[in-house]
This record gives C-alpha cells, sequence and structure tokens, in this order.
C-alpha cells in the first residue's frame, strides 16, 4: 500500500445486528491506534487508557469516520479512562466546539482504550456513552493493545429497539500498522545520537514529523554558487613535530594495576554472587514475584436481553473464571430496593438467570467468589420500554363454569328474595293475629268487670 493510498483508504465494518454501515479512515484509526500503544508503554503493568471524540458524517444509513480530537484525560482516579468532573467539563467544551467544524464534520461517537481489561462496555462506559452521546447513530469505539500482538478494536451502537449489546463486541478487528509516512526529499533526517534533533509535527496534523535538527540542515546553504561544496574552515598548519604515545599503549603504572585487579576482583565476587543467586533462585523467586506482581483484576461480561418483560441476564458459563467458582452473589436494581441472589457452582455454570423487571431501567451486577479471596466482577444495564400487559386467553372449560356458577348465583338471589318477601308477608299476618287476639282480650277483661 502506497502512502498516498493509506491516506485516503476507508475500510467497512457492519455486522447483521448494525442498523447502518460503519466507514472509518483507516489514516485516523492508525493514528489512534499509536497514540493508544503509546500510552500503553507510558506506565508499567497496563500503562494509561486514552479517549476522544471522533468525527464524521452521518447520510442515508452510512457512519463515515474521518477525524478525531482527543480527549486530555487527567486521571485523577487512576490510570484507567474514568472522567472526573473537569474531563466531563472538557468534553462537553470539545463537543460544542465540533458542532462549529468548518469542513462540516460532526460528532459521530467516542473512542477509549482497555488496557487491562478485555473489548466491552462497562456500566461507566454506557453511562458516558448515553449522556454525551444520545443520537441513535452515535457509536463507541473500544481498542485493546498488546506488547506483542496487533491492537485489536470493536464498535459499539445501539440496535433498533435502544439497547447496547456491551458484553462484547458483534466484530473484533485488527489494526494493522500502516506505511511510516516518508521524510520529504532533500531534508537530512537527524541521527540518533543528535542532541539538538527534537521530534515536533508540523503545520499539518497528518504530516511527516520534521527534527529540529533536519529544519537547521535545510536552512543551511548546502552548496556555494558553483555547486562545489563549501571547504570548512582549515585548522592550523601548525602541527607537533613530536605526537605522544597514546595512554593505552603507555605500560601501566602500579597505581592502575591495582585499579585493574579490584575492577577484576569486583567482577569476579559479582559473578560467583550472581551464580549463587541463580542456584537458589527457587527458594527467593516465587516470594519476589508475588511482592512484585499485583493481583490480576478479574472481570466478566454479562449481557442482559429482554422478552416480553422477561430479562434474560447471560455470561459464559464454561469461562474458567466460572469453572473455578463456589458461588456468587447477583445484585439486580430494578428502581426499588436491590435484590441479591445467592448463586451456586450449578447456577454459575447454567450461565443464564432470568427475571420479570418492573421498570424501564435494571442495573446488574455480578460477583463471584473464587479460591484464594478473590473475586471476579461484571457489570450491565438494560434501559427500554416496558411492553403492554395482555390478558392470557381464557379457557372455554373456565367461561362455562363461570357462565353456570353466574347462573346459580341468579337463581338463589331470586329464591333468596322470593323468600324475603313471604317472610315479610307472614311477618305482617302475624301482627294481625297478635292485634286481633290482644282486641279479643281486651273484650273478655271488659265483660268480667264488676262494674259492668
Amino acid at each position: 500500500m502506497t502512502e498516498k493510498d493509506a491516506e485516503s483508504e476507508v475500510a467497512t465494518w457492519q455486522p447483521p445486528q448494525c442498523p447502518f454501515t460503519i466507514e472509518y479512515s483507516l489514516r485516523v484509526l492508525d493514528d489512534i491506534r499509536l497514540a493508544v500503544v503509546d500510552a500503553f508503554f507510558s506506565l508499567p503493568r497496563g500503562g494509561a487508557e486514552i479517549g476522544g471524540i471522533l468525527l464524521g458524517r452521518h447520510v442515508d444509513g452510512r457512519l463515515a469516520i474521518a477525524d478525531y480530537v482527543a480527549l486530555d484525560c487527567e486521571h485523577a482516579f487512576g490510570p484507567s479512562f474514568a472522567l472526573s468532573p473537569r474531563d466531563q467539563d472538557r468534553l462537553a467544551e470539545l463537543l460544542a466546539s465540533a458542532e462549529q467544524n468548518p469542513d462540516r464534520l460532526r460528532p459521530v461517537g467516542w473512542y477509549h482504550s482497555h488496557t487491562r481489561s478485555e473489548i466491552f462496555l462497562t456500566e461507566a462506559d454506557q453511562d458516558l456513552h448515553n449522556r454525551y452521546f444520545r443520537e441513535p447513530w452515535q457509536v463507541a469505539l473500544v481498542l485493546k493493545p498488546h506488547t506483542f500482538h496487533p491492537t485489536r478494536a470493536g464498535f459499539f451502537f445501539r440496535e433498533t429497539d435502544g439497547s447496547i449489546h456491551g458484553m462484547a463486541s458483534y466484530q473484533e478487528f485488527a489494526l494493522e500498522p500502516l506505511p511510516v509516512r516518508p521524510v520529504p526529499a532533500g531534508v537530512a533526517p537527524a541521527t540518533e545520537f543528535a542532541p539538538s534533533a527534537h521530534l515536533r509535527r508540523g503545520p499539518d496534523r497528518t504530516g511527516p514529523v520534521i527534527t529540529v535538527a533536519a529544519e537547521q540542515a535545510a536552512q543551511e546553504p548546502a552548496s556555494s554558487p558553483g555547486g562545489t561544496m563549501e571547504p570548512a574552515p582549515e585548522a592550523s598548519e601548525a602541527q607537533p613535530d613530536h605526537v605522544p604515545l597514546p595512554s593505552f599503549l603507555a605500560p601501566p603504572a602500579k597505581r592502575e594495576l591495582r585499579r585493574w585487579l579490584a575492577a577484576v576482583l569486583a567482577i569476579a565476587i559479582g559473578l560467583a554472587m550472581a551464580l549463587a543467586a541463580y542456584q537458589t533462585r527457587h527458594l527467593w523467586l516465587p516470594g519476589l514475584t508475588a511482592a512484585i506482581r499485583p493481583t490480576p483484576e478479574l472481570s466478566i461480561a454479562l449481557s442482559a436481553i429482554d422478552r416480553d418483560g422477561q430479562l434474560q441476564i447471560q455470561w459464559d458459563g464454561n469461562s474458567p473464571t466460572v469453572s473455578q467458582a463456589a458461588s456468587a452473589v447477583l445484585e439486580i436494581d430494578d428502581g426499588l430496593v436491590p435484590w441479591e441472589i445467592q448463586l451456586n457452582s450449578r447456577h454459575l455454570k447454567a450461565g443464564t438467570f432470568t427475571y420479570g423487571r418492573q421498570t424501564e431501567r435494571v442495573d446488574i451486577k455480578l460477583a463471584i467468589h473464587l479460591p484464594g479471596g478473590q473475586q471476579a466482577h461484571g457489570a450491565t444495564s438494560f434501559l427500554g420500554r416496558l411492553p403492554e400487559r395482555k390478558p392470557p386467553p381464557e379457557d372455554p372449560e373456565i367461561r362455562k363454569q363461570r357462565d353456570a356458577l353466574a347462573a346459580e348465583g341468579a337463581k338463589l338471589k331470586s329464591d333468596l328474595a322470593a323468600e324475603v318477601a313471604r317472610t315479610k308477608k307472614l311477618a305482617k299476618s302475624l301482627d294481625e293475629v297478635k292485634k286481633v287476639l290482644q282486641e279479643q282480650q281486651r273484650k273478655r277483661m271488659e265483660n268480667q268487670s264488676p262494674e259492668r
């Protein structure tokens, strides 16, 4: 590939799940790769993670990435790409200024590197994406540098239902280094031992790398008007008649001989100590390695898929982390009190858990307990509307029994009403009989009165 082809060539990324086509400039992603690798080697044990904004255009279902702007993260929380409040303010300013880009390039997404974990979107990454990149066509690019292998990368996007498959990229790809940009003809490159050779970039960000020594060589006249080289200033013609013998050919003095003997003795003692240390390395090397090597940060990828309100939480049940785990805790935050569900090894190896969600956002965390006190963590979130609850179809037999019970209830109600009416009628007749008896008793008492 020639330099001109590398500058203008683009590549296409479109897995079947992506609702649009992603095109990116090979030179732009190679510049990002160089910055990611440079930050990766800037610190021991993983380096620093960096990120920035992707610029381009979105037209007719095609997302074209044509440039980028790096975000100067202050790394207030460590070497990972975790944004502090000042970093978030700086990101908002970059997005606002990018909207005024004279080249009509707009923010189409963002990128960042993962140096201590695989290619996936953490919970913090998804929160940042949903906060600053809300358009359905804006993407996130995660890059994973390596010491001996090419840098791997993967895009993340919103699917048609608005969810993000954050546990892994649908299609990872390798970023092979592009050809090195040549130094312009006629400019002498600076040698490695020249103390004044300091690298800098020219006015064009994509132009060649120029050195101060090269600029000085270009500015100095290289030849005389006649085309011959200008002679160097002549050295003094007076030459000494006797040239002294070099010191390394002169016979060594006694003091110098002692120095040589002391140096040889020190070298011999050092070799003896190194040999003894090598022969006893099985005694002290494991402890030193354990003291220097940090405890690796283990992680496991989670995903959440909604099926008619039933949230299917999935992880890799065949991974080495799960195979050696004894138990785990699955925490589900559905907007109310978080649920903490204890999982045993059998549940972990199943690799799935179904939960009936009650709200539109569900945050999920998984903590796996490993031997030796280590833990592996995973987190994901789901955001989506609740499905409409439809009543289940009614069984005909149940409907028949319900109608029969309703008819029987109506009949009982009618009989009860008739019985109530009859009871009232009997009570009225009884009252009339009581009145007649009372009247007869009164008349009988009057007839038996002595006054009559």
